[in-house]
């Protein structure tokens, strides 16, 4: 049999629609030989692995304000407009999430972050509980919005930002079937314009490697795009991804989150009896 891989890609809050397809897999009891996730499919990493259904969900869709890891209250708060602490602390223990149960699964999977030092990303994976938390964290930290996070003395941030869909890292592993499950619809892409380039040099002016990163962020994207988009042509990948307009990276409307959720479910749903299909075939 070959072996399967699950890659999914980040997007802050477009990161709920994910959610939906994890907890229709968990439902479905839809098994992958490897798993890795970048950003807010991190997040997505911790509960398919840890098995947490709605875990992500619950996270994202805050009905009290006052609860939200994001926003100008938080500000408020904590002095941080997104607040990563409340996901990988506060929120395991509200939501109750399972680490023995994350931590028992042999299922490889990383996490994708990026070094602030060589501009490079970087893939971890762990056994102990309090690092997977950091990992974590460091994988979602979004540039301008959050600080970077220490990892054995390095300094890290979204790991968006070096590989944005890290689909050749999945075939690198030796997966050699992929569900690749995107935040955009179809044709939508990821950008870094000059403004946002002008803040990035001022904040980052000490990282020039990271800098270089940020800059070839839009290309990497759309080449990313372009291979999972030939895997699929080839019959070696399925990937899922909204087919209405996608929810925005900081979005705070209940009922929007709501609605993306259900398509990431309702979708996978239309699609599980293929991908299970796909996933059993064997090698002609």
């Amino acid at each position: 049999m070959s072996k399967t891989g699950l890659v999914l890609e980040g997007g802050g809050l477009r990161g709920v629609f994910t959610a939906g397809v994890i907890d229709c897999f968990l439902d479905k009891e839809i098994d992958f030989d490897y798993c890795i996730g970048v950003s807010a499919g991190s997040c997505n990493t911790f509960s398919y692995v840890g098995k947490q259904r709605g875990y992500v969900r619950s996270c994202m869709i805050q009905k009290d304000p006052a609860n939200a890891f994001w926003g100008v209250r938080q500000m408020v708060e904590s002095h941080k407009f997104v607040d990563l602490d409340k996901i990988f602390y506060e929120y395991t223990e509200q939501y109750g999430f399972d680490f023995d149960e994350f931590i028992k699964n042999k299922m490889p999977w990383e996490m994708v972050v990026s070094n602030m030092a060589t501009g490079k990303a970087e893939y971890m994976h762990t056994d102990d509980i309090e690092r997977s938390r950091l990992i974590g964290k460091a994988s979602c930290s979004m540039p301008g919005l959050t600080s970077p996070v220490e990892i054995d003395g390095q300094l890290y941030l979204d790991g968006g930002i070096c590989d944005s869909i890290p689909v050749q890292r999945a075939l690198d592993q030796g997966c050699e079937k992929l569900v690749i499950v995107l935040t955009r619809k179809k044709g939508n892409y990821s950008r870094v314009n000059e403004a946002a380039m002008t803040i990035f040099r001022r904040i980052y002016g000490d990282y020039p490697n990271f800098l270089d990163a940020l800059a070839a962020r839009t290309q990497l994207y759309h080449d990313q795009v372009d291979l999972s988009e030939k895997l699929e042509e080839e019959g070696k990948a399925i990937i899922i991804r909204p087919t209405f307009k996608e929810v925005s990276r900081l979005e705070s409307k209940e009922d929007e989150l709501l609605m993306a959720y259900y398509h990431g479910y309702t979708k996978t749903k239309e699609y599980s009896d293929k991908i299970i299909e796909f996933l059993k075939k064997q090698d002609e």
